[in-house]
């Protein structure tokens, strides 16, 4: 069961998405960030904008949220977060396409091999398909042992500016609160 509506500043976008999908909203939300199922992304956001993901990558499309008074601190955390991100889609684009054009393939070569039309691609058991899955992985596991590298390089190098950005909000509310309280 869905999570109460009332959690959510978005509630008239998210409620059909959260409710089909039988999602919490707590895993979708926070302060900053919103998720919504528009194919793209409006013009200027006022929190972080979270999209549907891309039929290619699955990866969900971002927007990050651009304060007026941002920092140049908190613009170079945004920056790499958005190459980081921008990474991230290409491979998994150029991935998926490669697994679905060869993926193809191997279904016509199957489909030739029965002597069955090129259309009736159901013609291609499950069995003989994970013969397929299975030679994609082991042909493209040095390419995912590298992918998932690079991955964990990309987010521990955010580890830092994340930090930084962090206690930099933090003093600067501790130091606008002691300010309002003179």
């Amino acid at each position: 069961m869905a999570a109460p509506l009332t959690k959510c500043n978005c509630v008239s976008v998210c409620a059909t998405y959260i409710t089909r999908r039988k999602f919490s909203l707590s895993q979708y939300h926070s302060k900053k960030t919103t998720v919504h199922v528009e194919s793209l992304p409006p013009e200027h956001v006022e929190t972080d904008w979270i999209g549907p993901a891309d039929k290619v990558s699955n990866i969900r499309q971002m927007k990050l949220f651009i304060p007026p008074d941002e920092s140049s601190l908190e613009r170079d955390y945004r920056l790499k977060r958005e190459v980081v991100q921008k990474w991230h889609h290409e491979f998994w684009t150029a991935h998926n396409k490669r697994f679905f054009t060869l993926k193809e393939k191997y279904i016509q070569e199957k489909l030739a091999e029965k002597g069955e039309a090129a259309d009736d691609i159901n013609k291609v058991t499950p069995e003989e398909l994970s013969v397929f899955y299975k030679k994609f992985l082991d042909d493209n596991y040095p390419t995912h042992i590298q992918y998932n590298k690079d991955w964990y390089k990309k987010n521990i190098s955010l580890l830092w500016p994340a930090l930084k950005v962090n206690f930099y909000r933090l003093f600067a509310r501790r130091k606008e609160s002691a300010k309002n309280k003179r």
